[in-house]
């Protein structure tokens, strides 16, 4: 979980990134984001209720949330009910609103001087939005997307706890591929098998899934066998204490691959291997992929289609976050940044492919490999 301190840390760059906007308050919506702030940790799908933060620099933090346990590191917490007896509120999102109403017009002085307000486009139900305009008509509208999605690309220690977390759940899983993966299973048991290993080395209930189709480049797992001698892309993904680990490895169904198989299972390792190195502080994340590409070409079989997705990604709070390891799009490698790469190379010839993938973490020491674990085409 993220802790208090960390926080702590976090509100005061962003309202330092406020006040260098002159933005007299935000509001966040996003329940990833509020957790981010405050600790309180997103609800589950089931039981999903409404929430809004908001902060300013000469303001006293106020949330309205449906939670009723958990901590949050906020002056003032307003709570509605979400359930009647056990049973759902078909309307949270306008009870939610009135407590909105309630705290803009309270102690945080928001209704009186608005000035400009940060919202989240991506986020903002409209119910908040009315709502807090009512209260403030003159109110100017500042996204305030990119502000939260520029600090967060920079991981703080307690962000790496969590991350670290997630990814013990996942290599259990893997641990747990390795002794289930053979001719003749499906892929849905596969995939219950693992998340069940991950989940139980978690001790939590967690989200656990991602692309388990054998002979397929990616895909949820059909309740399909699988055959001898294709290729098994397992690409798994973990959302633990609110952060994600997303991870690849491949085997071999039958645990005899072919030549080509071998060979290019091989090439993409040591590429994967070679990933410190390439990942160097200040470099463009666009480069980094162009790299990545020329590397995968070398091997001849896969010369012509080199890498047909992305690179990787930043991961934390979200399975996909910036920068991008895109030819198309990107950003740098700065030090605090957590990202993944996923070297990988697909054809017919090779019953579908191979991707492997892990975490790194670029320090002021050098990039890190945070999600180690043998790197074999047989299990």
């Amino acid at each position: 979980m993220l802790t208090r301190e960390g926080c702590r840390g976090r509100q005061s760059r962003f309202l330092a990134k406020l006040e260098e906007a002159e933005i007299a308050a935000a509001v966040i919506s996003d329940p990833r984001d509020i957790y981010y702030l405050t600790g309180l940790l997103p609800e589950a799908a089931v039981t999903r209720y409404p929430s809004l933060l908001c902060v300013g620099p000469d303001l006293d933090s106020w949330l309205v949330t449906g939670a009723a346990d958990g901590d949050a590191l906020v002056d003032r917490r307003v709570a509605y009910p979400i359930s009647e007896m056990a049973t759902l509120n078909p309307d949270n999102h306008r009870r939610a609103a009135e407590k909105v109403v309630e705290c803009a017009r309270g102690e945080t002085r928001f209704g009186r001087h608005p000035g400009r307000v940060g919202y989240q486009r991506e986020a903002l139900p409209y119910s908040f939005q009315r709502a807090l305009a009512a209260e403030a008509p003159n109110t100017q509208w500042v996204e305030i997307d990119e502000i939260l999605h520029g600090l967060q690309l920079l991981k703080d220690p307690d962000e790496l706890d969590c991350i670290r977390r997630s990814i013990v759940a996942t290599l259990a899983g893997y641990d747990r591929a390795r002794e289930t993966i053979r001719p003749g299973i499906s892929e849905l048991e596969v995939m219950t098998e693992c998340q069940a290993a991950a989940q139980r080395r978690s001790g939590a209930v967690h989200f656990y899934n991602g692309d388990f189709r054998s002979g397929e480049l990616g895909g949820f797992a059909r309740n399909r066998p699988i055959e001898r001698g294709e290729l098994y892309i397992v690409d798994a993904w973990s959302d633990l204490d609110g952060y994600w680990c997303d991870m690849s490895r491949t085997w071999a169904v039958g645990g005899e691959p072919t030549d080509l198989q071998q060979s290019v299972y091989d090439h993409l390792a040591a590429i994967l291997n070679a990933v410190p190195e390439m990942a160097r502080v200040g470099r463009s994340t666009m480069d980094f992929w162009a790299e990545l590409d020329a590397r995968i070409r070398e091997h001849p079989h896969l010369a012509e289609s080199g890498l047909i997705h992305h690179g990787g990604h930043g991961i934390g709070l979200r399975a996909h976050e910036g920068p991008d390891l895109n030819r198309d799009r990107g950003g740098v490698f700065e030090v605090g940044t957590v990202f993944t790469c996923e070297p990988g190379g697909y054809s017919d010839a090779l019953r579908r492919g191979v991707r492997v993938e892990n975490l790194f973490h670029v320090t002021a020491e050098g990039t890190k490999v945070l999600s180690d674990y043998p790197l074999s085409l047989t299990a």
